[in-house]
């Protein structure tokens, strides 16, 4: 079974002790993450698997936000500022996924974030060809792709 659903099922057994809020949950799960993190040597390599795949997971999420902040702020100075100054392109990113779920999940998560659209995938699936609301420097915004966003997710997924 996985370590995720037990966690989750123990989550639900504690709010149901408790009077079933979204923070009895929340504080469920994080004792449920505790017991499963005491007992990871007993459990086995799934749950040992777990235990560390869990704060990278929520440091990602906590990342994410972060890139969702400031390129909102970005996004709304960019609106109040003179439009011809904008210089808005198209690069191409080499992609480092694998297979079609971290290609797509890159994609979502780039065309979530503002002032980011995944608009193309190369024939060959290897390069991602995103439109940037404003790009002085094609090379620096490739590398903040690649060395946070991708970096990041990838560490997750695999």
């Amino acid at each position: 079974m996985s370590y995720f659903l037990v966690n989750v099922l123990l989550a639900l057994l504690w709010a149901s002790l408790q009077q079933f809020r979204l923070i009895d949950f929340a504080s469920g799960f994080v004792l449920g993450y505790g017991l499963i993190w005491t007992t990871r040597e007993w459990a086995g390599a799934g749950a040992k698997r777990y235990t560390l795949r869990v704060p990278q997971i929520i440091r990602f999420i906590f990342y994410y936000l972060g890139e969702l902040i400031v390129s909102t702020w970005d996004v709304a100075k960019a609106i109040f500022r003179d439009q011809s100054k904008l210089r808005p392109g198209i690069i191409a990113l080499p992609l480092e996924g694998e297979n079609g779920y971290e290609i797509v999940l890159l994609n979502y998560l780039l065309i979530f974030t503002p002032g980011t659209l995944g608009i193309d995938l190369s024939k060959d699936g290897a390069t991602l060809y995103v439109h940037i609301y404003d790009v002085p420097d094609a090379e620096a915004a490739r590398d903040r792709i690649k060395n946070g966003l991708e970096r990041r997710l990838l560490e997750v997924m695999r």
